[in-house]
């Protein structure tokens, strides 16, 4: 009854979420999985909102890769105006150097109307090398990306973005773990222009299929569009169900 009534109470307040724990090729046996959410969230009366969300992951698992899709998109209106409005798709694929290292190859394509994106696509790749500890695993990448954008009343443009990352996972014991991902994207040729992520997850599991997630993240661009501010900054509490 407890678990019941917990889950009612996340699925009527919180967000769809897909986690951010970094992958290892042969966590999972070779096979396709998946995990997801969708929320939604009408308020009338005092306050006059209506937002919704929908997440997903699939993936499939191989003996020496493993490969995975993200999908998020987000919509939400307030007093009958828009105010949230952006979908993101990101590709990646890991294939095994040998114990502690992986290829990277990943695609993105995305948009935020309220960043007045209206569209950006990037492919890129890298190396990821994994450091073991006695209370989980970390990790950093390197590499680099070539990434088109077009942003509303100033047109497109494209080049390359170096992509250097850091991130970790621990389990402090068998319902409970901690992600974090820092992100650090310069332009090659323009280094004052850069992007900055950082994302820092809780997961918390409450049956064998579902956990409760609650995730905060930072994003920093150093030269973001003309009125737009530079940095963003997100906290979600959200359920996660695999399948």
């Amino acid at each position: 009854m407890r678990r019941i009534l917990l889950f009612l109470i996340v699925f009527t307040y919180s967000y769809a979420i897909v986690s951010i724990e970094p992958k290892d090729i042969g966590e999972n046996e070779p096979g396709v999985s998946a995990e997801g959410g969708i929320s939604l969230e009408i308020n009338r009366g005092n306050t006059d909102t209506t937002s919704a969300s929908i997440s997903a992951r699939v993936q499939k698992d191989k003996i020496d890769s493993l490969i995975y899709a993200i999908v998020n998109y987000e919509y939400g209106e307030s007093k009958g105006e828009k105010n949230k409005d952006r979908a993101f798709l990101h590709i990646r694929k890991l294939i095994e150097i040998d114990n502690d290292n992986v290829w990277e190859i990943f695609g993105q394509i995305q948009r935020d109307d309220f960043k007045d994106q209206k569209f950006r696509a990037l492919l890129g790749g890298g190396e990821r090398y994994r450091f073991y500890n006695d209370n989980g695993k970390a990790y950093i990448g390197i590499g680099a990306f070539y990434e088109k954008e077009e942003i509303r009343d100033e047109g497109s443009d494209n080049y390359f973005r170096g992509n250097i990352y850091i991130s970790f996972k621990k389990r402090f014991n068998e319902n409970v773990k901690m992600a974090f991902i820092s992100y650090y994207q310069p332009r090659v040729d323009k280094f004052s222009d850069y992007e900055s992520i950082s994302s820092l997850e809780f997961s918390v599991k409450l049956t064998d299929k579902l956990s409760l997630l609650i995730l905060s993240k930072y994003s920093y661009d150093s030269k973001p569009p003309k009125n737009i501010k530079e940095y963003d900054f997100t906290q979600k509490m959200g359920i996660s169900y695999e399948f």
